[in-house]
């Protein structure tokens, strides 16, 4: 009697250990803070104005492209918009309703993002691979 308990405990730790593997695995595939860069310290509040509800909006008019970029990846928008994955449509509002651009980078950004959850509702890409793609725009 006391084989048969001993061995159900065992049998019951290793089950109990491979379920909390897997759930720690599918955690790890939508973590959201995991590889892409914050580095909100170097962009300058110059490019932020406040709506009238008190969110921050990023002026991204009358800038070069590659200052748009630079501006867009250093700034704290764009990781409250990953904060968001993988509801690809919060994202596409928060770039759409906060971010003000003369030229196509909002364009090109929102075209990124439907391209992007297309191929990870499809199973072309991962989650991993989709933040990757999404945080190196």
């Amino acid at each position: 009697m006391n084989g048969t308990v001993i061995f159900g405990v065992i049998a019951l730790f290793f089950i109990l250990s491979g379920l909390m593997n897997f759930i720690n695995g599918l955690h790890d595939e939508v973590d959201t803070r995991s590889n892409y860069p914050t580095n909100k310290e170097s962009i300058s509040e110059d490019y932020y104005a406040i709506n009238v509800v008190g969110e921050k909006i990023l002026i991204l008019s009358d800038l070069s492209e590659s200052k748009k970029i630079n501006v867009w990846n250093t700034s704290a928008l764009k990781v409250e918009m990953m904060d968001f994955f993988p509801d690809f449509s919060a994202m596409s509002e928060l770039v759409e309703g906060r971010v003000v651009d003369d030229g196509n980078f909002k364009k090109r950004l929102l075209k990124k993002i439907e391209t992007t959850e297309e191929k990870y509702i499809g199973g072309a890409v991962s989650g991993q691979s989709a933040k990757a793609t999404l945080s190196s725009f």
